[in-house]
């Protein structure tokens, strides 16, 4: 795979580190420009896996899921997973059987990425699921 060779190890770790500056520095220049700029970019990790999904969701299905996903997902402390909701109350704790399953979490928790951006910049205040009352303007929401 990719985290094979020292180098691509070392390239990916220094691109993070300065996309990490890149957003500081546009946050402090404009906050709106780096919510936005994430914002983007977790609207397109959704898309990337949702194209995922729908051509490999045949076989992924087939294939059980990776110890490390239910380890995480079913079994796991999932600290803070269901703190911040932008829509909910409810956990959100997902259901894995399979590899699909897996890919489906993951694509589900870049659209929570997304509506969280949106109301980060909004004049809204984010609401624990610990107290119930997680409510956000439907007008936020993903595929509003």
């Amino acid at each position: 795979g990719g985290a094979d060779k020292w180098i691509d190890r070392f390239i990916a770790q220094h691109i993070a580190v300065a996309y990490y500056w890149i957003v500081l520095a546009m946050y402090f220049y404009n906050p709106t420009l780096a919510y936005n700029l994430n914002q983007a970019v977790e609207e397109h990790a959704y898309a990337t896996y949702d194209q995922f999904l729908n051509k490999y969701s045949a076989g992924l299905k087939e294939q059980p899921a990776p110890q490390v996903a239910l380890d995480y997902y079913r079994d796991g402390d999932l600290y803070m997973f269901d703190e911040f909701q932008t829509d909910t109350c409810e956990s959100r704790r997902p259901v894995i059987n399979n590899l699909y399953d897996v890919f489906v979490a993951i694509r589900d928790d870049e659209a929570e990425h997304v509506k969280t951006m949106k109301l980060l910049q909004a004049d809204v205040e984010l609401q624990t699921s610990n107290d119930g009352t997680c409510e956000a303007p439907p007008e936020l929401l993903l595929g509003a």
